[in-house]
């Protein structure tokens, strides 16, 4: 079962995420990908294993092919439950782990795609929302806290699948 971390390792001076960064490798259209693969503590390569057996091809663009419920699913491959796209009324109201849409252009209806996760930090107990985005360049931006000015405008919430009953 896949965990989603509460309390984050932290100091004054910073904090250890929750998630590994996973970058797109210069792919423009794996961001959405990469925050799976992120996530679910993986690799892209399984996550496009895992894409490409449910119907997505294996060569670009790719990106019309992943719908919700294509993410629904291989997140349900790995634990997790993915829920619908939402619009985001303001950045403190997402839930503790989701995939968002940043850079968003409401023209083309189309964005990058970051994890965002909040947690607790360890060394004072305040709460912490920060962004991890696939598709930095610069390693400074990789790992972020200043998600109001990336302006998240659709989410995905994402939380573990609870276990099944044990049978009798």
């Amino acid at each position: 079962m896949n965990i989603i971390p509460t309390t984050l390792t932290s100091t004054a001076a910073g904090f250890d995420p929750g998630f590994d960064h996973v970058a797109t490798h210069g792919d423009r259209h794996s961001d959405l990908l990469c925050c799976v693969a992120i996530v679910a503590r993986t690799t892209l390569q399984e996550v496009f294993k895992k894409a490409e057996a449910l119907g997505m091809p294996k060569n670009g663009p790719y990106y019309s092919y992943i719908t919700e419920d294509l993410l629904a699913s291989i997140g349900a491959s790995f634990g997790l439950v993915f829920t619908v796209w939402k619009e985001v009324v303001k950045a403190a109201s997402l839930p503790d782990l989701s995939i968002a849409l940043v850079r968003y252009d409401a023209e083309w209806e189309v964005g990058s795609s970051v994890v965002i996760h909040r947690a607790k930090l360890s060394h004072d107990g305040k709460i912490l929302q920060y962004a991890i985005d696939p598709a930095a360049v610069d390693s400074r931006n990789k790992i972020r806290t200043d998600i109001d000015k990336l302006a998240p405008a659709w989410y995905i919430g994402i939380h573990p699948m609870k276990a099944a009953p044990a049978s009798k």
